[in-house]
């Protein structure tokens, strides 16, 4: 018997009886039964678990409708257990749809609970889902101003960025009800741009009210309203004053800009077709480039630019004769006829100043010699004439006016006293009312009315009067001037 206490397997069983009598003891109670003992574990009952969708390709699909959305689920597990599980939303019931396409299906329920809790019964077991395919679409969004600016101050387009387009996802059967994509700002009051302004885009019916459901990408933009002033772009036009020092003539100006933006009120902007820049000639004295303000009326707030820089190139002054140019003739009264007795030939022989390389490009048909004969009556008149040359010539000599006969039509004009009768046809002629013109054509040599080196001679017997109807007739005409 000593021999089997020590041995150290008899030791080990002889602590472990031990051990588990201790327990027993401890732990018993004589007043348990073991209906008590049982209900440590206990039953429930959940009527109102929602189903829980897994796997389902968003990108691809969309739920249309799932039935029945909430199921019972009756479970087992220790009080403890359970009401942690209730607390933490342990009560899972999902339906699985990772491998489901676009249709009708019929999906088997599962429940995802914590280890200590076990799944009795999940009513019903089933659900039947819809699923339909996603379509996306590009549209072009319209950003809409809300209000108005400040009294004077326009609002502009709205600048949208990055980008003016997005992406609308929708079911398929509802893509056609989109009718645009859009979002409004407000610009109530203001009186300056509105930069870096978020705004949440919506998709539209087509009678604008949002679609539910509707994704858009990207959401939001960024948005830039400009508020101005009414503006107008007119053209500037350089207005030449004064005079350039003695021997000297403009070649070339070179404005740096051809428009200006004016700014006011539209009632104002809409009168004005050009905006003006004074050059005063008489502050140059060689080439190089000029500041110039551009003028504004008090009605424009605001010029842009403001002042424009004009390169100005001034050479050296030379003339140039042209002879035998034609005299249009204005202005004469119903009833009457003219006739130019001098100079004879009915023609001027004008001397032009300027830049030699305009000079040399000008010719006779870039002149006009008028002579204005309006308000004046049967006689003899010294009439001044108004020469009209193209940009930086100038008249410097030759003819400034001519002296010319009227008498009513019918009444022979005497012929001046160095007019030589001859029976050949004249080739300066009676000029009829309402600005008849010389014949002939001007050259730099002679005059072109000229015939074997004569001068021409008035003939009064000159073809038929054209039946022209003066553009008025004096009331009264002045008292005619003595001729030569």
């Amino acid at each position: 018997m000593d021999k089997w206490l020590s041995h150290p397997n008899a030791v080990r069983l002889i602590s472990l009886a031990l051990g588990i009598l201790l327990w027993a003891v401890v732990h018993f109670n004589p007043d348990s039964t073991p209906n008590n003992v049982a209900s440590l574990i206990e039953t429930r009952t959940f009527t109102d678990v929602k189903v829980q969708v897994r796997g389902l390709d968003e990108q691809s699909y969309v739920l249309k409708s799932m039935d029945p959305t909430k199921v019972k689920l009756i479970v087992r597990g220790t009080p403890s257990d359970l009401l942690a599980a209730r607390s933490d939303g342990g009560y899972i019931v999902e339906a699985d749809l990772s491998t489901v396409k676009a249709g009708t299906h019929t999906i088997t329920l599962r429940t995802d609970l914590p280890r200590s809790i076990q799944t009795i019964q999940v009513e019903p077991a089933t659900v039947t889902v819809e699923l339909e395919e996603l379509q996306s679409k590009e549209f072009e969004v319209q950003v809409t101003p809300k209000g108005t600016p400040k009294e004077g101050y326009k609002a502009g387009a709205p600048v949208l960025r990055p980008t003016n387009r997005v992406h609308v996802t929708l079911p398929a059967s509802e893509m056609d009800r989109v009718d645009h994509v859009g979002g409004s700002i407000s610009i109530e009051g203001a009186d300056k741009t509105l930069k870096d302004k978020s705004v949440k885009l919506v998709a539209y019916d087509g009678s604008g009210q949002e679609i539910p459901g509707a994704e858009v990408d990207p959401a939001v933009l960024e948005v830039e309203v400009p508020i101005t002033n009414p503006f107008k772009q007119v053209p500037i036009q350089l207005k030449l004053i004064g005079q350039l020092p003695a021997g000297l003539s403009v070649a070339n100006l070179s404005p740096s800009a051809e428009e200006a933006t004016i700014y006011g009120p539209q009632t104002e902007l809409d009168k004005i077709d050009f905006i003006e820049a004074d050059l005063n000639l008489s502050e140059v004295t060689k080439s190089g480039k000029v500041d110039i303000t551009l003028s504004k009326s008090d009605a424009v707030t605001e010029v842009s630019p403001a002042t424009i820089s004009v390169d100005v190139q001034v050479v050296l002054t030379q003339t140039r004769t042209i002879q035998g140019l034609p005299i249009t003739v204005k202005g004469l009264g119903n009833g009457l006829k003219m006739q130019i007795t001098k100079p004879v030939s009915g023609q001027a022989d004008i001397t032009f100043k300027g830049a030699p390389a305009v000079l040399d490009k000008l010719q006779p048909g870039d002149v006009s010699v008028e002579a204005d004969l309006s308000g004046r009556g049967p006689g003899t008149y010294t009439i001044p004439l108004n020469v009209n040359s193209p940009r930086f010539v100038d008249q410097s000599g030759g003819n400034t006016s001519i002296e010319v006969e009227i008498t009513n039509i019918g009444t022979e004009v005497t012929p001046p006293p160095s007019a030589q009768t001859t029976d050949e046809p004249a080739s300066v002629g009676v000029i009829e009312p309402e600005g008849g013109e010389s014949t002939g054509t001007g050259t730099d040599t002679g005059n072109a009315g000229e015939t074997d080196g004569e001068s021409p001679t008035p003939s009064p017997s000159q073809g038929p009067t054209p039946s022209a109807t003066p553009s008025s007739s004096p009331s009264s005409s002045p008292s005619p001037t003595e001729g030569d």
